[in-house]
């Protein structure tokens, strides 16, 4: 591959992650602080890129160069921002959850799976003091927000750009085609947390504990339509059925480890999860399709609970249902 192959082939990659409204020229000299004819001049490959130009665009649009000219190695280029409290909070956090998924709803026919350890962030969004419960668990408790250190979880939440941003990653959710790998122990991480609270008394009354937990219910028996229906439907919203499938796997071998893995015709993303809350992401072409193969074997070893598999989706859901129920019966 000749030069001007070579950075022809690095700026069709980085045209191909700018979404269609933004002009390429625009952001190229922008980014490099240069004439748009002097970026139109290295586009076409008239002029040489500079490798601190190259690193600028690089770090810009979280492109590996050993991916893109094919350089064999062992390492893989991720990215991510740590959530804590102080340079990236949770509703920094919520923003790029809205984003990512904003994202995907650009890509040519996107699907979304989920191999899940807990509950996916998303599915909690419907339920307002299930979801103020998990958002101030992974304050207190993850993050460790320290103004939270003493405080008793109230449900109230009382942040209107958390709530915006709940309710925008639901209505994004809900066009996205997704594949949800369950496993029983899904939901017990949502219990324990749960548990953990009620037995450090940092719920403020018994009546709210009772709620978290019909809620968590509720969330169980939407999770449930969902499966049935093999659509996306918005809760409450039983006729505001979109264009996008959910397909439901239990697989009772393996406990999940919440990666997501995004599929589409022209590009494909993997997110690990870490450390709680933090997710990092890559488009390592080798690493997706790795991804991509392992969910595919899970599919295979699982047993299909959308729309076919009545028997075991009802098993599986009441389950889940008595593990919540016989947790509220230590309730005094």
């Amino acid at each position: 591959m000749d030069h001007n192959q070579t950075q022809a082939l690095f700026f069709n990659h980085i045209r191909s992650r700018l979404p269609a409204h933004l002009s390429f020229v625009d952001e190229v000299a922008e980014l490099l602080s240069i004439s748009n004819d002097s970026a139109y001049r290295r586009i076409r490959g008239e002029k040489s890129l500079g490798l601190d130009e190259a690193q600028v665009l690089c770090n810009k649009y979280h492109v590996s160069l050993d991916q893109l000219l094919h350089i064999k190695s062992n390492t893989v280029i991720f990215s991510y921002d740590k959530v804590d409290h102080l340079s990236f909070d949770f509703n920094k956090f919520l923003h790029f959850v809205a984003q990512s998924l904003g994202l995907f709803n650009t890509l040519q026919s996107p699907k979304m799976y989920f191999y899940s350890k807990d509950i996916p962030l998303y599915h909690f969004m419907p339920f307002p003091e299930l979801r103020a419960f998990k958002f101030f668990f992974w304050k207190r408790t993850v993050i460790g927000y320290p103004e939270l250190a003493r405080q008793q979880f109230t449900g109230a939440d009382d942040d209107p750009e958390c709530n915006e941003l709940s309710k925008k990653i639901d209505e994004l959710y809900a066009q996205i085609p997704s594949i949800d790998i369950w496993n029983e122990e899904s939901v017990n991480v949502t219990i324990s947390q749960i548990e953990l609270y009620r037995q450090s008394n940092i719920f403020v009354n018994k009546a709210l504990l009772l709620k978290v937990y019909l809620q968590l219910e509720q969330l169980v028996d939407y999770l449930e339509l969902l499966a049935e229906t093999g659509k996306k439907i918005l809760y409450n919203q039983p006729h505001a059925h979109s264009n996008a499938t959910y397909d439901a796997y239990i697989n009772e071998a393996l406990i999940g480890d919440n990666a997501i893995y995004v599929q589409s015709n022209n590009r494909q993303i993997t997110f690990i999860n870490h450390n709680g809350l933090n997710f990092m992401s890559t488009e390592d072409k080798d690493f997706c399709d790795y991804t991509y193969k392992h969910m595919q074997n899970l599919i295979r070893k699982s047993t299909h609970i959308s729309v076919v598999g009545e028997k075991e989706r009802s098993m599986f859901f009441n389950t889940l249902r008595w593990k919540i129920q016989e947790r509220k019966k230590n309730i005094n």
